[in-house]
């Protein structure tokens, strides 16, 4: 036997092991481990955590001066993460995301972004994927949870977060639910 069928045997014996001891998950619906809901404030608001890390010289989201369509960008900016829908309710959070749109130049809307959710006790869960920067109401982003630290160290799962109708983009105030699914 050569080293090629080696190699073969050896895969056909691992995915059936896989197959065997219920190696693939399920894609049925989940309920959520955490549901949170999230504000951004961008222009016209203030939102003194938004900033553009490159460029240099570009405001974040700047409504007059943007870098040209397909041009590589990194943004950071905090929003509020709260536990009930309204903006009453005490901030129990942060979302923090890295964006990098523009890193195709068929949609300046698609964005790969990676970032984390801190909740203010030592407690985080990092989160990366690509996702839509401009969403309708009720339009669904996913990204990969990818760990995290305190009592969510080495989770894994997916977040997905969608807008609400709250949201204003007159205002500059954008609403989001979302929901966390760890395994």
């Amino acid at each position: 036997m050569g080293p090629r069928s080696r190699a073969t045997l050896t895969v056909i014996i691992g995915l059936f092991l896989n197959l065997s001891c219920g190696g693939w998950t399920s894609v049925e619906a989940q309920t959520p481990t955490i549901t949170l809901y999230i504000t951004r404030r961008q222009v016209p608001n203030a939102n003194p955590t938004a900033r553009t890390i490159f460029p240099d010289g570009y405001y974040y989201l700047s409504p007059t001066v943007r870098p040209p369509r397909g041009s590589p960008q990194v943004i950071i900016g905090d929003s509020e993460v709260r536990a009930a829908r309204d903006l009453t309710p005490p901030i129990i959070g942060a979302l923090r995301l890295y964006r990098s749109p523009g890193f195709a130049t068929t949609s300046s809307n698609r964005t790969y972004a990676f970032g984390l959710i801190d909740f203010f006790n030592e407690d985080t869960i990092s989160l990366s994927g690509v996702i839509n920067a401009a969403v309708p109401v009720g339009a669904l982003n996913e990204q990969a949870v990818i760990g995290g630290t305190g009592k969510y160290r080495n989770a894994n799962g997916y977040f997905e977060f969608t807008t609400l109708p709250e949201t204003n983009s007159a205002t500059g105030v954008f609403v989001f639910q979302g929901n966390i699914y760890i395994s």
